[in-house]
C-alpha cells in the first residue's frame, strides 16, 4: 500500500505500508534484510519518479546500520512503514531518504529500524542510458529546509569520498579491469550474537582468535530471470542489494564457523548484519546476463568482522 503527496506540496513524499507475515523472515526468525533492502529500493524509486515523473535508476546507497537490538524486535503481525522523501535535487540526480518504522498494531508502540540515503538518477524519455533534467525540489516547512541543506552537504561528502576512492583504487590497480560492474563495492559487517546469556559472554573468547589465518572467501553467480527486471526491463537494483545481503550472510557465517577456538559456545550463535556501507552502481544489466559476486572478509574485530562483496 503507498500513500504519495506529490511535488508542489513540499518535498515529494511516499509512504508504503507492509503487513510483516512469516514469508519475510530468514531461518532465524528475523526480518529478512534481502526483503527489506528490495522494500527500501521500490520506495525510494516511487519516490524519485513521483517528482521528476521520468524513468529513474539506482545509483547509489549510503552507509546504512541495522542494530540488532531493534532490528530483532521487528516481529509477524507488525505493521512496517518505509517513507521515502526527496530531500534535494542535483540537476539530474536526486537524494531520496528511507525511513524505516516499525509498529505493533496492538499497542501502537513504534520504532525506528533504519534510515537510507540513495541516489537516483532520472533517464531521458526514450529510455536510452543518458540522464535527464530534473526540476529542483522546494522545501515548505523548517524540517523540510532542514534536510534540503543536510543533502546538499552529504553531497559534497559522496564526491570527496568517490576521489578517495578513484586514488586508492588507483594505487592499489594500476590497470584496473573493463568489466560490466553492477556494483562497485560493498563492505558488510557482522556482528555475532547469541540467544542465550551464555553465548553472548562467551562469544569473545572464539570470534577471531584464529581469523586472521582463515579469512574466508566464496564465488557466486547469479542468473537474471525476467522476474528479476525493474518497470525498465533493467536488473531490479533492490534484488542485486538482496543477492548481496543473502551472499554475505553465507559468508560470515562460514567466517564465524571457521574462527571458532575451542569448540562452539554454549547457546546457539547467529550472525547479524549490522551495516552495509556505501555502494555504487556502475552499469545496469538485465535478463539473461549473469551477475557474479566474488566475496571474501577482509578483517575481524573481536566479535565483528568486514566482508567485501563486488559483483561483476
Amino acid at each position: 500500500m503507498t500513500s504519495p503527496v506529490a511535488a508542489g506540496q513540499g518535498l515529494p513524499v511516499v509512504t508504503v505500508t507492509k503487513i510483516i507475515d512469516h514469508s519475510h523472515l530468514n531461518a532465524d526468525g528475523m526480518l529478512s534484510l534481502s526483503t527489506l533492502l528490495k522494500w527500501m529500493d521500490i520506495t525510494a524509486c516511487l519516490a524519485a519518479e513521483l517528482h521528476c515523473r521520468k524513468m529513474s535508476v539506482t545509483i547509489s546507497m549510503d552507509e546504512v546500520s541495522f542494530p540488532a537490538e531493534e532490528y530483532g524486535k521487528v516481529a509477524v503481525g507488525q505493521a512496517l512503514s518505509l517513507r521515502g522523501q526527496v530531500n534535494n535535487a542535483f540537476n539530474t540526480s536526486m537524494e531520496v531518504g528511507v525511513l524505516v518504522t516499525s509498529e505493533a498494531l496492538g499497542t501502537g508502540a513504534t520504532a525506528t529500524v533504519c534510515l537510507a540515503f540513495f541516489i537516483f538518477v532520472a533517464i531521458d524519455e526514450s529510455g536510452g542510458k543518458e540522464s535527464a533534467r530534473v526540476e529542483p525540489v522546494v522545501p515548505v516547512t523548517f524540517e523540510e529546509q532542514h534536510e534540503f541543506a543536510l543533502a546538499a552537504e552529504r553531497r559534497k561528502v559522496r564526491i570527496k569520498r568517490r576521489q578517495v576512492e578513484k586514488t586508492m583504487a588507483s594505487r592499489l590497480l594500476p590497470s584496473p579491469p573493463v568489466s560490466p560492474v553492477t556494483l562497485r563495492s560493498s563492505a558488510v559487517r557482522s556482528s555475532q550474537f547469541g540467544s542465550t546469556s551464555a553465548a553472548r559472554t562467551s562469544r569473545r573468547s572464539w570470534v577471531g582468535a584464529r581469523a586472521q589465518e582463515t579469512l574466508q572467501s566464496m564465488d557466486t553467480t547469479q542468473l537474471v530471470l525476467p522476474h528479476h527486471a525493474n518497470h525498465h526491463g533493467n536488473t531490479f537494483g533492490g534484488q542485486i542489494m538482496a543477492w548481496m545481503a543473502e551472499f554475505a550472510s553465507i559468508l560470515s557465517s562460514r567466517q564465524a564457523k571457521a574462527s571458532l577456538a575451542g569448540g562452539r559456545p554454549a547457546g546457539a550463535v547467529q550472525v547479524h548484519i549490522e551495516a552495509i556501507d556505501a555502494l555504487h552502481f556502475i552499469s545496469p544489466s538485465k535478463t539473461g546476463d549473469r551477475i557474479s559476486l566474488h566475496g571474501h572478509v577482509t578483517r575481524v574485530f573481536g566479535t565483528s568482522m568486514e566482508a567485501t562483496c563486488p559483483n561483476r
